[in-house]
């Protein structure tokens, strides 16, 4: 794993790394055109009493979901969602109640432990959000915006997103 050290006018910036006191560090100047650019290169053993940086892992089943304001372009905070389980007659199952986050974010409206195979809706209220915003429309088009998918992989993580504005909405499945 390299660690870099940049060469901007003149004085030397250093990575995180550097300062934190990950491993050795070495310097190595190269040319690179007119400029002259330093690396540091680790020998990765991290000092005593500190741990390496790692990337999260990617949770493993559940439901998430995500609103976004088309009309904004930012995401949509307090935004109410209800996700209902659908049995194979149609009839629906309340699960759970969840507001999104100042991100427009419910990261977690089913645990890994609650997701199972089978039909789920989930409820946006997209249009309390808007009449609250000021930007409901004088047709009042929107409402509440149910959105059906299945689960097939219990073990996957779902996301469920919609893009919303007061006349229309869209949805994908995210990652």
């Amino acid at each position: 794993m390299k660690k870099y050290v940049a060469s901007i006018a003149g004085a030397a910036v250093l990575s995180c790394a550097g300062f934190l006191g990950f491993g050795q560090l070495e310097q190595v100047v190269q040319n690179q055109g007119n400029d002259q650019v330093a690396h540091a290169a680790s020998n990765e053993v991290p000092v005593k009493g500190t741990k390496e940086a790692t990337t999260p892992a990617k949770p493993m089943g559940g439901l998430s979901t995500h609103v976004l304001d088309e009309v904004k372009g930012k995401p949509a905070p307090n935004v109410k969602v209800k996700v209902y389980r659908v049995n194979e007659e149609g009839k629906m199952k309340y699960l759970h109640t969840a507001k999104t986050d100042k991100e427009g974010r419910v990261g977690s409206l089913l645990t890994p432990k609650e997701m199972k195979e089978g039909t789920y809706e989930i409820h946006f209220f997209i249009g309390d959000y808007f009449d609250k915003q000021g930007t409901k429309g004088a047709d009042e088009f929107l409402d509440e915006v149910p959105l059906r998918f299945k689960v097939t992989d219990p073990k996957q993580h779902y996301h469920v997103p919609i893009v919303a504005a007061p006349g229309g909405y869209s949805t994908y499945h995210g990652s």
